[in-house]
């Protein structure tokens, strides 16, 4: 496969589970502002979201956005912002431009539901459906995007193209599942309908109570987030997912690894593997999850070294090189 079209199924893929992600959280978080005693004793605009600008690394990004407008709303910054590259509008023009260039590898039906969506996202029907009813602008954000995993699951080759969309997905989902446990970490000693909401946030509520019944607590919810085997959304859930689809794409066997993406992957998952909660208070909850955070960092930087640039060419670039090519390739798309 060639290394661009490699490249536009998993950034297409990421940028879908971003703007999933995204809509999940601003709707959660949404909701919790609706309740003053949620928060502590100071229910501020700032107290309510900052929190969410410091977990998706948007807090320079709106700082900075809103020194050219001060009365900018974090919420319309995070949905509809065109100067935020970030923002669910963005991914979602994002994810469009990268189906656009690998045309012949997507199903018809994939492409006529992301236009779909990608004109829906973009239209004053949209603004105006946020402004009268948020909660259903967010429902319908997170419907399309599971209608458009659904499809991409149902209607093209399970060759090695979906293994790169496989591999986007699951390295976005474990980023953004650690983002919302470092929410819980930022809160510091999270009120309990604070720990559901960051439930809610991964469509985890129900899975977490079939498991712990009603034993909510911050320990829990980390358990279940970092370490369940059968959620689809935990950590280890996710590494082990980029681990079976990286090998498939290698051929190499399961254990061993060809390279670097696969040796860091297979790594991290075996630090998920044998680590406990125990292990987690030890490290400290923030300490430990911008450790993972890093180590996704660098699976993603690897894949992109492995599959997109040539051998070549990896030898003559310096990292801080490497990662301007990589953020310049996507600006281009």
């Amino acid at each position: 496969m060639l290394s661009r079209v490699a490249n536009s199924l998993y950034w297409l893929s990421r940028y879908l589970e971003r703007a999933e992600n995204l809509a999940r959280l601003v709707e959660v978080n949404r909701y919790d502002s609706l309740d003053s005693s949620v928060f502590s004793d100071d229910p501020s605009s700032d107290n309510i979201w900052k929190p969410l600008l410091y977990a998706t690394s948007l807090e320079a990004s709106f700082t900075e956005a809103a020194k050219d407008d001060p009365d900018l709303d974090v919420v319309w910054f995070i949905t509809f912002a065109k100067n935020n590259p970030d923002s669910i509008r963005q991914c979602v023009a994002h994810a469009r431009e990268n189906a656009r260039m690998v045309r012949d590898q997507i199903s018809e039906e994939i492409w006529r539901e992301l236009n779909r969506f990608h004109l829906f996202i973009g239209s004053e029907k949209a603004v105006q459906l946020w402004n009268d009813h948020p909660e259903v602008l967010y429902r319908k954000i997170i419907e399309s995007c599971l209608l458009l995993s659904g499809l991409i699951n149902a209607t093209i080759l399970h060759d090695e193209g979906w293994h790169f969309i496989q591999i986007g997905k699951n390295l976005e989902c474990a980023d953004k599942t650690t983002r919302v446990l470092d929410m819980l970490a930022f809160e510091g000693r999270p009120h309990r309908t604070k720990l559901g909401s960051a439930l809610k946030s991964c469509s985890a509520f129900n899975a977490f109570n079939s498991e712990y019944r009603s034993s909510i607590t911050l320990d829990n919810v980390m358990r279940f987030l970092l370490f369940s085997a059968s959620f689809p959304r935990s950590v280890r859930f996710c590494l082990q997912q980029l681990d079976n689809h990286l090998h498939a794409i290698s051929g190499t066997r399961v254990g061993s690894y060809d390279n670097e993406a696969e040796r860091l992957t297979g790594s991290t998952l075996a630090q998920l593997n044998f680590s406990s909660i125990e292990n987690v208070l030890q490290a400290g909850y923030h300490p430990y999850i911008d450790s993972l955070q890093r180590q996704f960092n660098d699976i993603g930087q690897h894949v992109f070294e492995t599959y997109i640039l040539l051998p070549l060419e990896i030898r003559s670039l310096r990292p801080s090189e490497i990662q301007t090519l990589q953020r310049q390739q996507q600006q281009q798309q």
